[in-house]
């Protein structure tokens, strides 16, 4: 089944959850002036959702915010677009199924209009740096290469700027719901390459199960790319899909023409120079691997090797991962709220300068938390436990042993950051890196890591 824009003119749509990260509001405008009669409807009430609403004012759509919602609304709708925080198990999607109405979502809609070449990037942590990167190196000779998805640029508006090719990065909840349209006969463009980060839980609060998460990532390679890019000695990556064909690997020492890997400091394919590891701006041996994963990307779309030395020095450091936001002399304050899992603070403890003074601990997404406590032990200088979590990080990594301090906060994150700051001695960093979601103190990751910067940028000028 494919589309077009007017295939929603006169129709019934209904956008359920308008959100505030930009998709909502984008697909909203993309069906009305489509001719659409749209209804927003999100159980947020409307202040939390004032800068969408405010995106919209110039339309004339009808909304329901802040309250139950309506069997109208749903069941009464041609078209139903659903956002991705909305977890499948909604008792209102059998009620819809029932009723016949489809359920599509904004990447979908977007997705199926799609007339360029493209690669898609997914994996439990390091996609966003990954796809950010990979656009940049694909952009380096001048072509007009744009990232989104999951990045916040919606891809209705992406192309909307009429792109001469995309990287999309995409969560493991636009996943399942490119699956469930498959499923339902709508037919997407095929990536060149589906670049896959890494594999560990996450978002087991959404997902029903580990296997589920790992399933809709997974989902992604029916879309049928011509490659599929992963790091070498990834375990559940190379347990799922060690004999396909399509692989490519990165790191390590080359096993087949198309693998990457890192030379005497330069990024390599075959024989071929791509661009030096000095050309870079990032922190940590993980994004050295990003890096590479970035590379085969680019490659897939036709970059050559001066357009990705161009675009790695022209990248910088992304917001809330790994970046350093202020210093004070030889001490680094780093922001990496968005490691919102025990792996991605492994590797930022990892990554940042030393002696590390780290700051963990969030609203639960039922995480095991015993490899952070081990890592923490070990090779922290000082650990502040904060949060609905904080607890368990601290058990975690008193139970490891080492020679880490542990401290509990249990106030405020000021007071976390205070006490954190207090332990910092002339050098190293004083990191944020979570290992945890951030709903008990913030409405999102990047309103923590805001608040951290501003915190570190006056503790820098004091």
């Amino acid at each position: 089944m494919s589309e077009s824009s007017n295939a929603w003119a006169g129709k019934r749509a209904t956008v359920w959850g308008l959100g505030v990260f930009g998709g909502g509001a984008s697909v909203a405008r993309y069906l009305a002036e489509a001719g659409a009669e749209v209804t927003v409807i999100d159980i947020k009430p409307r202040e939390k959702l004032a800068r969408s609403i405010a995106s919209l004012e110039d339309l004339s759509l009808r909304y329901h915010l802040g309250e139950a919602h309506r069997e109208e609304d749903l069941l009464g709708a041609d078209l139903v677009v659903k956002s991705p925080a909305i977890p499948p198990r909604s008792e209102w999607l059998p009620r819809l199924a029932e009723a016949g109405v489809p359920v599509r979502s904004e990447i979908g809609l977007a997705l199926a209009r799609v007339r360029v070449p493209w690669i898609a990037v997914t994996g439990s942590k390091g996609k966003t740096t990954t796809a950010s990167l990979a656009g940049a190196l694909a952009s380096g000779g001048g072509r007009k290469v744009l990232v989104a998805g999951n990045n916040e640029r919606p891809l209705t508006d992406a192309l909307q700027l009429e792109p001469e090719a995309l990287v999309l990065e995409l969560s493991s909840f636009m996943g399942d719901a490119l699956a469930r349209e498959r499923a339902a006969g709508v037919e997407f463009p095929p990536p060149l390459a589906l670049v896959l980060t890494q594999l560990c839980p996450e978002h087991l609060n959404w997902h029903d199960g580990v296997e589920d998460y790992y399933g809709a990532k997974l989902s992604l390679k029916d879309l049928g790319p011509q490659e599929l890019v992963i790091p070498r000695g990834e375990a559940e990556l190379e347990a799922r899909l060690g004999q396909d064909p399509r692989l490519v690997r990165v790191g390590g020492e080359p096993t087949s023409a198309g693998d990457l890997f890192w030379r005497e400091g330069w990024a390599t394919r075959g024989e071929e120079r791509l661009f030096q590891a000095s050309d870079l701006c990032l922190l940590g041996a993980h994004n050295r691997t990003n890096a590479l994963l970035a590379s085969a990307a680019a490659l897939a779309l036709g970059a050559q090797p001066s357009d990705l030395q161009a675009g790695a020095r022209a990248f910088e450091p992304l917001e809330h991962r790994l970046e350093p936001v202020a210093r004070r002399g030889e001490l680094t304050f780093v922001n990496d709220s968005t490691a919102t899992t025990p792996e991605a603070a492994i590797a930022a403890l990892e990554a940042a300068p030393k002696p590390v003074v780290l700051m963990a601990g969030g609203s639960d997404k039922g995480a095991d938390y015993s490899a952070l406590g081990r890592a923490a032990a070990h090779s922290a200088q000082t650990v502040v436990c904060l949060g609905v979590v904080g607890e368990r990080i601290a058990a975690a990594i008193e139970a490891a042993g080492g020679s880490a301090k542990v401290l509990r906060a249990s106030g405020s994150f000021e007071e976390a950051f205070a006490l954190g700051l207090s332990e910092c001695g002339a050098a190293g960093s004083l990191l944020l890196s979570p290992a945890a979601a951030s709903y008990d103190m913030f409405a999102n990751f990047k309103a923590r890591g805001e608040r951290f910067a501003e915190l570190a940028r006056a503790a820098a000028q004091a």
